[in-house]
């Protein structure tokens, strides 16, 4: 008895010993990679699940992550009654298979049945071996290690992502994608039956092979034996011809889509908030204006949507054309830097409403200013000597805006634009007053996304091309302001786009703004009307500049019609109601739009932003002692009788502004008198004051001479304290100077002068 109780022990220490050892491995040796971490492809979704992108995984393979709770019940059914019966009965390997594979085997002397469960199925897709017996025996670990470690679940859904369905198609949602165009959440019984038998042999049931209808009317056999689909589903499904063929992944939206896998390299599955549908609007409204662009010299062209609650990405087009390898079609155009032109204007618009610097009605000057070395013109090359700010909006001026800039603040606005995201490829500080006419640079979507704050009453939001990440909202501009905006941006029959007489714009209140950066490389038109805001950016991805590329000639038209096509909705902007109330009447200068000065003869009540009255007092009316008989000013030197002069005030413009409109000039005095004080004002326009000019080999450089003044007088030029020549008002005269530093006096016969140093050097 004692000898029986001895060997008992032995042979139970024989089977536990082992046993122990092999869990202990199960366990500690590690999972191979492709477990633990598949490389998945990355699929990218539209906002309603549909797929616009599948990109190949790192080996180059279409590998489709699905989880298993997302997979057709009836193909997880079927693919273990047809691979692995009694998969949830066994610990990953199926004795009972084994002994009649390995009779089987013996019997032909070579391995003719592998008895591979699924578990074991997936250990030979996961590391691929030569068919031997040895890899059987890993295969075996393998499997029961699996289903230990990971579980019958997490094993099967390995299996189905993972397996191999002919050529470089992994998994049974690259298989489902491939072959019938979708995903396989819901097939139909034939589509499970080719899906099931491809894993076995897939280079020879796939599409193309004579093999493929046989092996599904088997896996079809299968299933109607075991009672998974009913004889009517069996008898239709033969009635589906097998696919012929590989169908081609969805290639939707290829710059949004190449965006988000930069921006999210880690996501197996990225839903956008791209509407699919609404991106094939833009896309043919876009494609129609293709030949207008080409005829004006552009290129290429990009569109962005963006929803103004969320500011989600509704749409994005990058290009004309995404294969279009002559015209950089692959470049991303609506998150490349360009230049925006004069698009920046309606905010900081809106930034000098709400700081007091002007109210709607003030008058800015519009005149060939030098500041400080900046001397923007407009974009018709026309001077109005004063402008109202509303006007210069709408007329998109930009001495006035420059002007209005440097009285804002230039910081100000930059810190402005840096809340919004507007950042260009320099430090802010580098870009100086032109940035308000397109010196800084830019992205579409940035820029769109701007507007989109405006159409939301100055609340800003991030942009998002992800559904449903929405950012934090923050009051960047007040709603008064954007309000009087508004009211700007919605003017039609606006002399900035006159070209659009010949183009539809859509029927109730569109705000919009267009842009037009220097030599004409980019055009811009941004707009909204209630749901979206919609930007445009039309030009070439090289730089190149053609006559053609404005911004209401080519990216307005664009810019309206998808507004039409995709904005049906008629509520309009919702919140105009706090703006109004965000507002309030102040009395400012008839004239000037500014606070009433002393001499200020009428008042008006203006719309201002509400407690934010102007600072700035109306700079233009000034009181003069007049002759009652000849209208000249009262000459200082001579003694008048009581009733010969009056006191009569009047507007007096800077000597520029006063040129430029002909009026505006201060009263002259009587002939003879001579007050020594410069009674008229003289102004020179060249040489520019502090400025160097460099010689080339000779000893005098020619300087260009000009001047202004608010009289009829003559202009005498005085070199270094020396008389040179005369000129009339405006007149351009052109002398040489010889090298050195120059004081360049002009002095009219009145005593009115302005002093002036140049400095000329060699190259």
């Amino acid at each position: 008895m004692k000898g029986f109780n001895r060997r008992l022990k032995f042979i139970l220490a024989g089977i536990a010993i082992p046993l122990f050892l092999f869990i202990i491995a199960i366990y500690l040796v590690p999972l191979p990679g492709r477990i633990v971490s598949p490389d998945y492809s990355t699929v990218v979704k539209d906002r309603n699940g549909r797929v616009l992108r599948v990109f190949l995984t790192k080996d180059e393979k279409r590998r489709v992550y699905v989880p298993i709770k997302n997979i057709d019940p009836l193909l997880i059914n079927t693919t273990i009654v047809y691979e692995d019966r009694f998969y949830y009965y066994h610990p990953g390997v199926n004795p009972v298979s084994i002994v009649k594979a390995a009779l089987l085997d013996i019997k032909e002397k070579r391995i003719v049945s592998g008895a591979s469960t699924i578990p074991m199925q997936l250990a030979r897709i996961v590391e691929p071996r030569p068919r031997t017996f040895k890899s059987k025996i890993i295969e075996a670990f393998r499997a029961i290690q699996y289903v230990i470690r990971l579980g019958k679940k997490k094993t099967l859904e390995l299996y189905l992502n993972l397996a191999p369905y002919g050529g470089n198609i992994e998994g049974v949602g690259a298989a489902s994608l491939s072959y019938f165009g979708k995903l396989p959440y819901k097939l139909r019984p034939g589509e499970i039956a080719f899906l099931v038998s491809l894993p076995q042999s897939p280079a020879i049931r796939w599409p193309g092979s004579s093999n493929r209808k046989d092996a599904r009317d088997k896996v079809l056999k299968r299933m109607l034996k075991y009672h998974l689909i009913s004889k009517e589903d069996y008898r239709m499904a033969f009635e589906i011809p097998v696919p012929q063929n590989v169908k081609k992944f969805p290639f939707y939206a290829p710059h949004i889509c190449e965006l988000a896998k930069k921006l999210y390299p880690n996501k197996r599955e990225i839903t956008l908030s791209i509407d699919l549908n609404t991106q094939r609007k833009c896309e043919n409204i876009l494609r129609s204006y293709k030949y207008h662009c080409l005829s004006n010299g552009a290129t290429n062209a990009s569109v962005v949507v963006i929803d103004n609650k969320t500011s989600e990405l509704i749409a994005a087009i990058g290009s004309f054309d995404y294969f279009d390898g002559e015209n950089q079609g692959q470049v991303n155009g609506f998150f490349s830097y360009r230049s925006p032109g004069s698009a920046l204007k309606p905010f900081l618009y809106a930034l000098a409403l709400q700081s007091g610097v002007i109210t709607t009605k003030s008058l800015i000057e519009d005149a060939p200013y030098n500041l400080n070395g900046f001397m923007p013109k407009n974009f018709s090359g026309k001077w109005h000597g004063l402008v109202k700010a509303e006007d210069a909006l709408s007329l998109s001026l930009n001495m006035p805006f420059a002007i209005l800039l440097k009285r804002t603040g230039y910081m100000n606005f930059v810190n402005l634009l840096s809340k919004a995201k507007i950042k260009g490829l320099l430090s802010p500080d580098a870009y100086g007053l032109a940035i308000i006419t397109g010196g800084i640079e830019t992205r579409l979507i940035n820029l769109a996304n701007l507007y989109a704050c405006l159409a939301r009453g100055g609340i800003y939001m991030d942009w998002s091309i992800v559904k449903g990440n929405i950012s934090k909202k923050q009051q960047l501009l007040r709603y008064g302001a954007c309000f009087l905006t508004l009211n700007a941006l919605s003017k039609r029959g606006r002399p900035d786009a006159p070209l659009l007489k010949d183009f539809t714009i859509p029927e109730g209140k569109i705000y919009w703004k267009t842009g037009t950066s220097w030599g004409r490389r980019d055009a811009w038109s941004i707009g909204f009307k209630s749901r979206y805001t919609v930007g445009v950016w039309c030009g070439n991805f090289n730089g190149r500049g053609t006559m053609g590329i404005v911004g209401s000639n080519l990216a307005a038209p664009i810019m309206f019609d998808t507004i039409k096509a995709i904005d049906k909705g008629s509520d309009g902007i919702d919140w105009l109601w706090k703006g109004e109330a965000d507002t309030e009447y102040t009395e400012v200068c008839s004239l000037s739009g500014y606070r009433p000065g002393e001499f200020c003869p009428d008042t008006v009540k203006v719309q201002i932003v509400k407690g934010i009255v102007p600072y700035r007092e109306c700079p233009f009316h000034r009181a003069f002692l007049i002759e009652r008989k000849t209208g000249k000013r009262a000459c200082p030197e001579k003694i008048y009788r009581k009733g010969e002069l009056e006191v009569k005030v009047m507007p007096v413009f800077p000597p520029l502004v006063a040129e430029i409109l002909k009026r505006g000039f201060p009263p002259s005095y009587p002939p003879g008198c001579d007050t020594g004080q410069g009674n008229s004002g003289v102004k020179i326009i060249s040489p520019i004051n502090h400025s160097t000019y460099l010689l080339s080999d000779s000893t005098f450089k020619s300087v260009t001479f000009q001047a202004i003044t608010s009289s009829k007088k003559e202009i005498f030029w005085f070199i270094d304290g020396n008389f040179v020549f005369k000129t009339n008002s405006s007149e351009k005269f052109v002398k040489k100077i010889k090298k050195g530093k120059h004081i360049i006096v002009a002095q009219t016969s009145d005593g009115a002068s302005d002093i002036i140093t140049v400095d000329i050097k060699n190259l």
